[in-house]
């Protein structure tokens, strides 16, 4: 199927049909019935960006205190019970922290160059974000039921649409479309970013 919005008559995209005679009205059109969609797939895209920035630094973190170990460094019990167990070696909880966080990183810049995408619609890191995806269903059962949300956002047909080159000619077309995010799903989102904060709260006066 050609993504042309100037495709000849009987070309479709989810609930809107293109004429050779392409106008705003047809734009608005398929605009109206793909915004929804558009705006969950963005939405998703600011959690991974913003999950991926928080990767980063932990992982940066992690790599850091790897090395400082493996240099001869001396950490604190707390932190050396927090990091390699009460009762590891840490020379060689070093290396492997180290690697761990080598790892995490990698995962990390991923997860953010596909939260990225999301957000900008580009369609160079739509496989990445379907692979990130599907690794995050393995964190059953929540993200098991998020990942399987988002994965449906982007191989379906819409989804199709809203990365193809098309839609960004629709986008240009209506810049004054926009999508009203609804009061409940900022409460959500604030109430997510709280038990994140207190996770790591958490995370921090447990360890002493």
């Amino acid at each position: 199927m050609s993504d042309n919005p100037y495709a000849p008559s009987g070309s479709s995209y989810g609930d809107a049909s293109l004429d050779a005679n392409f106008d705003l009205s047809q734009a608005e059109l398929i605009r109206k019935s793909h915004l929804n969609h558009e705006a969950n797939i963005q939405s998703f895209g600011c959690l991974y960006t913003l999950g991926g920035i928080m990767g980063i630094l932990g992982a940066i973190f992690y790599i850091g205190i790897g090395i400082f170990v493996m240099a001869g460094g001396v950490v604190s019990e707390d932190l050396q019970a927090m990091v390699f167990g009460a009762d590891g070696d840490p020379t060689v909880a070093g290396i492997i922290t180290t690697l761990v966080g080598v790892v995490f990183l990698a995962i990390a810049v991923a997860q953010l160059f596909a939260g990225r995408s999301m957000q900008t619609l580009n369609p160079s890191g739509k496989t990445l974000a379907i692979i990130v995806a599907a690794i995050g269903m393995l964190q059953f059962p929540c993200g098991t039921m998020i990942s399987g949300y988002l994965l449906y956002l982007l191989v379906s047909s819409k989804g199709t649409m809203v990365f193809s080159s098309a839609y960004k000619e629709v986008i240009q077309a209506t810049p004054h479309i926009r999508y009203r995010t609804s009061i409940i799903v900022w409460i959500f989102l604030f109430l997510l970013i709280g038990v994140i904060l207190l996770g790591i709260i958490a995370a921090i006066f447990g360890s002493r």
